[in-house]
This record gives C-alpha cells, sequence and structure tokens, in this order.
C-alpha cells in the first residue's frame, strides 16, 4: 500500500482526533499536498459535525441498519447512471466514521437518511452543471494554462499562456518566442530570445475578458452539452461534459472540479481542412492567481533589436486605401479611353483635361498620399498603342511597399518590387 492509500486508511480517525501525535503529522503534512484527500476529509468532517448535532437523540439499532442499506443502494443506483468508475468518496470510511463516533447510533442514522433523500449525487458534485463552470469562468479576473497541442506525424507543441483582465496577455510558443498583447494600448511585442529580436506591432484595442478566451468551450448554439460521469483527474474527482454538434466529428470535454464549479482539464479533438486528426489538451487551469504585471510589459531586454512592423489594423488600412487608389485610377483610364475614342484615338494631353468628360476632380487625388493635388503620374501613349503600354502610375517619393500601376487597356496592377516597374516602364513599344 503506498503512502497516498495509508493516508486515507487514515483519515476517519484523523477527523475523530484520535491519532497519535506522530501520525497526525504525517496527514496532516500529506494534506498540504493531496487535493484529493483534503476534499474527502471535508466530507467526513461535514458529516460527523451533522451527526454530532444529533447526539441527544434516542437509539434504534434497526434505523441505523436500514439507513445504511439505502445510502449504498443510493449509490449503487447513481453509479449505473454513470460511465465512469465509481468515485473515489469513501463510503466505508464515512460509515465506520460515524460508527466510531461518540454519539448516538440514530443520530448516525438520521444523518444518513438525510443524504438519501437529498440525493446521493449532492456527495458526487453533482449538482455541477455546464452553465455554472461557464457562469464561475465569467466570475475570474485572471487565468494561466497549458495547452498541448498535437498533429499528425509531429511532435506535441506546448503553450502556455496568461491572461490578466481586462486588457493583458502573454502566450509563450514551444519555439522560445514570447508574445505580450496589450489590448488597452492596441500594441504586441513578440520577443525573439534566440535571435534576440523585439518586434513592435499593433493589435485591436479591446477589453479582455476569461469567457471569451474559453469561448470555443460554452454552449453555443447548434451545440449539445452531456454529462459523461466522472473520473479522477490530475488528483481530483471531476465531472465532465461531452460538446458535440449534429454532422460535426469534432468532440470537446470539459472536465470540472465539481467543488469550484471550474474546468480542471478542457480535451479537444479536431480535423483539419486536409482532414488531419489535431488534438488539443488544456491543463494546469488556474484562476485568479497572483500574476507578476512585469510579465506583460511591452519593453524588449536589453540588447534585443527593435523594430517595428504594421499590425492587422494597418495592413487593414493600407489595405482599404490601395483598394481606394487603383479604383480612382481604374475611373481615370476608363475616361482617358472615352476621350480617346472622341479624339481619333489620341490621348488626353493631360489629365486635367477629363473633367469635361464627367471626371470628378477628386478622382486625382491619391487616397495613400492626400497631400499631393494630384496623386498619379500620367505618360500620354504614344502610337502603335500597345495595351501593356504604361500610361499611369502613382506618384512617389519612396518606394515603401509598392506602387498602383495602370496601362492602356484599362487594367491596374499593384506592383511591389520597383525593379520590376522600372523594367515595365522601359520596355521598347514593340516589345510590350
Amino acid at each position: 500500500m503506498n503512502t497516498h492509500e495509508q493516508i486515507k486508511e487514515l483519515l476517519a480517525d484523523f477527523a475523530l482526533r484520535e491519532l497519535s501525535e506522530q501520525k497526525s503529522s504525517e496527514v496532516k503534512k500529506h494534506l498540504t499536498e493531496c487535493r484529493q484527500c483534503r476534499s474527502e476529509l471535508k466530507k467526513l468532517e461535514a458529516v460527523l459535525e451533522c451527526a454530532d448535532s444529533m447526539r441527544e437523540l434516542p437509539v434504534d439499532e434497526q434505523v441505523v441498519g436500514s439507513a445504511k442499506e439505502s445510502l449504498l443502494k443510493a449509490v449503487a443506483d447513481e453509479e449505473t447512471k454513470q460511465t465512469s468508475p465509481r468515485p473515489t468518496i469513501r463510503l466505508d470510511l464515512i460509515w465506520s466514521t460515524i460508527m466510531k463516533n461518540r454519539i448516538t447510533k440514530l443520530a448516525a442514522a438520521a444523518v444518513i437518511i438525510i443524504a438519501v433523500l437529498i440525493g446521493i449525487s449532492q456527495f458526487l458534485g453533482g449538482t455541477v452543471t455546464f452553465a455554472d463552470v461557464m457562469q464561475n469562468i465569467q466570475n475570474a479576473r485572471t487565468l494561466t494554462y497549458r495547452n498541448v497541442i498535437t498533429r499528425a506525424n509531429e511532435d506535441p507543441q506546448v503553450v502556455k499562456t496568461m491572461v490578466l483582465e481586462p486588457h493583458l496577455m502573454r502566450v509563450e510558443l514551444p519555439d522560445g518566442r514570447v508574445w505580450i498583447l496589450d489590448y488597452a494600448q492596441g500594441k504586441t511585442l513578440i520577443l525573439d530570445s534566440k535571435n534576440k529580436q523585439a518586434v513592435m506591432s499593433s493589435t485591436s484595442q479591446e477589453i479582455l475578458d476569461l469567457y471569451g478566451t474559453f469561448r470555443n468551450f460554452r454552449n453555443v448554439p447548434d451545440f449539445s452539452v452531456s454529462r459523461i460521469g466522472q473520473r479522477t483527474v490530475d488528483g481530483v474527482q471531476a465531472v465532465g461534459f461531452e460538446l458535440t454538434r449534429e454532422n460535426d466529428e469534432n468532440v470537446i470535454i470539459v472536465w470540472a472540479n465539481p467543488q469550484t464549479s471550474l474546468p480542471i482539464r478542457i480535451e479537444q479533438t479536431v480535423k483539419d481542412e486536409k482532414g488531419q486528426v489535431i488534438k488539443s489538451v488544456t491543463t494546469d487551469i488556474i484562476f485568479d492567481a497572483e500574476l507578476n504585471r512585469s510579465l506583460f510589459r511591452l519593453v524588449a531586454p536589453e540588447g534585443y533589436r527593435r523594430r517595428f512592423v504594421d499590425g492587422p489594423p494597418e495592413r487593414s488600412i493600407k489595405l482599404t486605401k490601395r483598394s481606394q487608389t487603383a479604383s480612382n485610377m481604374k475611373q481615370i483610364l476608363l475616361t482617358c479611353i472615352m476621350y480617346a475614342q472622341d479624339h481619333e484615338d489620341r490621348w488626353p494631353d493631360s489629365l486635367q483635361d477629363l473633367t469635361e468628360y464627367g471626371l470628378v476632380k477628386d478622382t486625382l487625388i491619391n487616397p495613400r498620399q492626400p497631400e499631393r493635388q494630384i496623386g498619379y503620374i500620367y505618360i500620354k501613349p504614344c502610337t502603335p498603342l500597345s495595351p501593356q503600354q504604361v500610361v499611369l502610375y502613382e506618384a512617389y517619393d519612396s518606394w515603401g511597399d509598392g506602387i498602383n500601376v495602370g496601362y492602356a487597356d484599362g487594367h491596374v496592377h499593384f506592383i511591389k518590387e520597383e525593379y520590376n516597374f522600372k523594367n515595365d516602364l522601359q520596355k521598347p513599344i514593340e516589345d510590350r
């Protein structure tokens, strides 16, 4: 018998204060390290407290025996409803404890009868619902957890995450990189310890919530939640909930502590777009832990190279402006073609000549460079006209990430490399 089992056998005597000083010391030491035994001890003490309050009642051996049989039957009935092994609540310990206590047997019987009447599931955490788990997540303000992701034919990847409401998150990746996100400032810092590099980027500004962090595990529409019984998870007797959706092979299982109604393990099985199975297991889930705010500082360590890259907001704005610029250029080219049709295939001498053909003057302003009165360079095409001849492009002082270029056939293309643009611009007419 290992130490854990030996201590469990001593819990009843410990609760009754009938152990020697040495044995009591051993039990106390074990209790500081074992959540399962602490939980079982609480149940024993609760039963003893209730029974002790009835010590003045008379004895009735028949009622005692009947109560014991009722308790055992209730447990057996409960276990037939569960798919997991019998819970670790030690009914033999509870009964022997009651019988050993210096109270009347009828008091013990009364306690057991009450337990049967209110339902043995109360002792087993059976009243915990998935809604309770989600509600308690909402009440927390900090969160840390460890996520192990396993893909087919790949080594498991371990990701550690910390969340400090209302704005801060820290993600430690398996390659050594660390992401620090400050949603209040709208910034993200990526620290690459291997290459001694710190990259600052922007992120959306929003308020975090832990419920949102676990949004994939809640009872959303189209998902059904079923209770799958109990098992010991990381040394704790846990209640399981399975989340499934019709015509969907993905499965999420949430294991919760019935004492706290908080998740302690989350298992997911999903398939990617190629049909390969991806397994994700979230463990070491701790709510309301004390987190050092220095872990979330947007400060690069000494000796790191620093640079800034566009984040999602900047990229979104740039893509929108690039699209608006291309749209303006297409309108200009279409108006040029209409002008040429009325002038024996001769294009206008300047873009200002197009206003009489209905071109709005603001169209000549480049959204990417609104400070310029005319944001485009126009090249009047010569003859013979080639569809691939460059006739319009964005004015620029420095190249940047690229420019939009317009051609004689009316199409606009975004060119990223300046070399390619100049090569296209200088092609002889016969090669175009």
